[in-house]
Parts: C-alpha cells; sequence; structure tokens
C-alpha cells in the first residue's frame, strides 16, 4: 500500500499576518492580514553556519557544522492594499500623523502635557468616551490616533498605541471615526528608529499553532510600480529576527479591500498634470545593518536603521515635448506629485498621494523600441523642509495614505 500523506498544505491556503511591537523583538500576534502575490510571499530563515574544516590527517574536507547568530529576511509582493500598506509605511519612515473624522462620543481636552510613549491621557471630562473607541490626540504635525483600551473616569488608557509625539496641556481629545488621513515622514525624534512589527507565517504545518512568527521586523526597500495597464503593485523587503513558532494560533483577517487599477494614477511635475506617463515607479530605501554581539543570544543585538532615501522613474512613453529631458539638462529640480485613489467617497475612500518637494532628474533615456518616441526619466528625491512630518527635520518624500483604517 502506497504512503497516504496525512498533512498537506495548499501554498493559496498560506497568508500573512502582521502587527506593531509594543518592545522590540517581543513577538505579537497579527491584527490584519496582508493578501499577497503567490509567488512573491518569501520570508526565510538564514542562520549562519561556521564551518570547521580544520585539517587532522584525514582525507576528509569538512569534520563540522556550528550553528552560529541568526536572522531572517523576507520578500513581500502583489497589489497594495489601501487599509493594511500602512504598517510597512509606518515600518520604513517612523513619523506617523493621523487624524479623522470628529463623530458622537467624547470631546474634551487634557489636563496635563503628554510625553512620547505614554499610554494614559486624563481629560478635564471623560464624558463620551468608551473602550474600544479610536481617539485623536492634538492638532496639526502631531495629531495622531489611538484605540482606547480602558476608560476609568476621566483617565483614558491606550496600552497598545504609545504616542509617537508630545503633546502640550489642554490638547485636544476627540472621537473620531474613519475616513483617516495618515502622513508618513522620515522620523527625526530620538534615534530615528521606526517601530517594528512582527510577521506571522500561517502555513497549517507547525505544531499545534500552525504559524511561526518574524519579530523585529524591519523594511529595507519598499518598491511601488505604477503601470496604466496593471494593478497598482509594491514589493516589501527587509530582514528580522529568525523565526520561532507563534505563540498560540492567529486569526486570518482578511478586509477584502479591493486593489486599486493604475489606469487612475495621476503624475505631476512642476505643477502640471501630465497625460503621457505610461508608467512609475517609486523606490522609498532604508538603509539597515544587522549587528549581532557576544551576548549569549544569536539574534541580532539590534537591526538598526539608516538614512531614508527615495528614487524612482518616470516613462513618457509618448513623449509631447522635450521637456522630459530638459528638466534634466537644467536640473531644474521640480516638485514631483503622484497619487492614486479609487474615486470613493467617506470610509470608502482609498488614496496614496507621494510627495517630491524637490525632485532631481538624472537621467532622460531616448526610447525608440516602440511605435511612439518617448523618454525614460529617473530622478532622485533631495531632502527639504516641507516632506517632513511632526518630528520636523529634514527628509526627501512624504506619503499620504486616506482609509478606513486606523490606528497602525
Amino acid at each position: 500500500m502506497s504512503n497516504i500523506p496525512t498533512t498537506v498544505a495548499p501554498s493559496v491556503k498560506t497568508w500573512l499576518g502582521l502587527a506593531r511591537e509594543l518592545t522590540v523583538g517581543t513577538p505579537v500576534l497579527p491584527t490584519v492580514t496582508v493578501p499577497l502575490a503567490q509567488s512573491t510571499y518569501e520570508p526565510e530563515d538564514t542562520p549562519m553556519f561556521l564551518k570547521d574544516d580544520a585539517i587532522r590527517g584525514a582525507m576528509a574536507l569538512v569534520y563540522g557544522e556550528i550553528l552560529g547568530v541568526e536572522d531572517a529576511t523576507f520578500s513581500y509582493g502583489g497589489p497594495v492594499f489601501g487599509d493594511v500598506y500602512g504598517f510597512f509605511l509606518d515600518n520604513t519612515f517612523g513619523d506617523l500623523s493621523t487624524s479623522g473624522t470628529s463623530t458622537a462620543g467624547g470631546s474634551s481636552t487634557t489636563t496635563t502635557s503628554l510625553a512620547v510613549a505614554a499610554t494614559t491621557a486624563t481629560a478635564v471630562s471623560g464624558t463620551g468616551f468608551v473602550i474600544g473607541q479610536n481617539v485623536q490626540v492634538g492638532t496639526g504635525s502631531v495629531v495622531e490616533v489611538v484605540k482606547l483600551t480602558n476608560v476609568a473616569g476621566a483617565v483614558l488608557t491606550f496600552t497598545n498605541n504609545p504616542l509617537r509625539f508630545a503633546h502640550s496641556t489642554a490638547a485636544a481629545l476627540h472621537t473620531v471615526v474613519g475616513p483617516y488621513t495618515h502622513t508618513f515622514a522620515a522620523l527625526n525624534l530620538g534615534s530615528g528608529q521606526p517601530p517594528t512589527h512582527t510577521a506571522t507565517d500561517f502555513t497549517g504545518l507547525t505544531p499545534t499553532v500552525g504559524a511561526r512568527s518574524y519579530p523585529s521586523l524591519c523594511v529595507g526597500q519598499l518598491d511601488f510600480t505604477g503601470n496604466a495597464e496593471q494593478l497598482f503593485t509594491a514589493k516589501v523587503t527587509g530582514n528580522s529576527w529568525v523565526s520561532a513558532p507563534a505563540a498560540s494560533t492567529p486569526t486570518l483577517a482578511t478586509t477584502f479591500v479591493v486593489p486599486l487599477p493604475n489606469w487612475r494614477s495621476s503624475v505631476t511635475v512642476g505643477g502640471s498634470q501630465l497625460f503621457d506617463v505610461g508608467e512609475w515607479t517609486i523606490s522609498i530605501k532604508r538603509q539597515l545593518q544587522v549587528y549581532w554581539t557576544n551576548q549569549g543570544f544569536q539574534n541580532p543585538f539590534i537591526i538598526a536603521r539608516g538614512p531614508l532615501d527615495a528614487t524612482g522613474t518616470v516613462n513618457y512613453s509618448v513623449a509631447q515635448d522635450e521637456s522630459p529631458l530638459t528638466q534634466m539638462l537644467n536640473n531644474t529640480q521640480p516638485t514631483l506629485v503622484i497619487a492614486i485613489n479609487n474615486g470613493l467617497s467617506t470610509t470608502n475612500q482609498l488614496s496614496f498621494t507621494f510627495d517630491v518637494h524637490k525632485a532631481a532628474f538624472i537621467k532622460a533615456k531616448p526610447m525608440r523600441s516602440a511605435v511612439l518616441f518617448g523618454y525614460d526619466d529617473e530622478w532622485q528625491a533631495i531632502a527639504n523642509t516641507t516632506d517632513t512630518g511632526g518630528s520636523g527635520g529634514l527628509g526627501p518624500i512624504k506619503v499620504t495614505v486616506v482609509n478606513n483604517y486606523a490606528p497602525y
């Protein structure tokens, strides 16, 4: 009789979960599911093996493989889903402000100032605030949204959403709902390290729980592609700690948000919308350095995030003049805005806007391979004081996302 397998794992039933960590490297169960293209779903444990090949009077080569330090890599890709991709942006940028839409509920101000990482706020009045509500804290570039985990009189607790910014006494507190506007920029406060996340890879094969957790996930590169004939897609790569079985069986939480077709995107250069661009790309890069130390622990001491960079391309597939060439030759460094939306409103609205206040066009390659002549331009984002968030400083690019999800 043949050996019939009792357990198999269909690839299409595997899924990726994601959640923000409150402590770097302490794994958490996922709060969202990120739909991915099957062929680009690639987490991989990459421990280092130390070879013992010391000669010892025998005609052999390898006498041992000793397990060394460990980490993991990941590559995820597919259509961009407007609700969950904010997690990857937050991991890459670190400076995130969020505002919502005021609704019935609590409305007050704080009695004291609030520090970065605070998880409680005392309101002048706690009336109308209840557990589970999203509450907007502050205004302007430091506005943020937290989810209440406890309300005791006028003391509001939001354990899972430590404050990202400091707020002065009498900071506004309002119950809010979607749509939410999220603005992502380079974090220039403190050590400049964005939050880390835990990725959970569910295969059904891990004993008891069916999934493995990859803690301390850090995004190194986030590539967006906007081909007019295809869906808005992205690829995310980076490093994390080595995987371990999840603490318990994770819950699948797909929201069924519809991906965006790229024909809905627009490209504006120097304040003028272009109509001859067939494809654009944006590559947001964060330098990563994995540090292992002599600490009796194989996982990294830290996966450090370095400077943020942004580059991209604009393919003028139906060139109508020489502006793609002259903006390079004259080094005009115009503003570049790439936006895409689903055309809906209120809580159904989904949109992404990429703002580059200074885009240096560094290449303009003439293209003659198609029926019509075109240019394939490359640009480099230049740090400036406009593409920044609540942490101030300088930044190369700012991304604004509107959706019905908060907080990240």
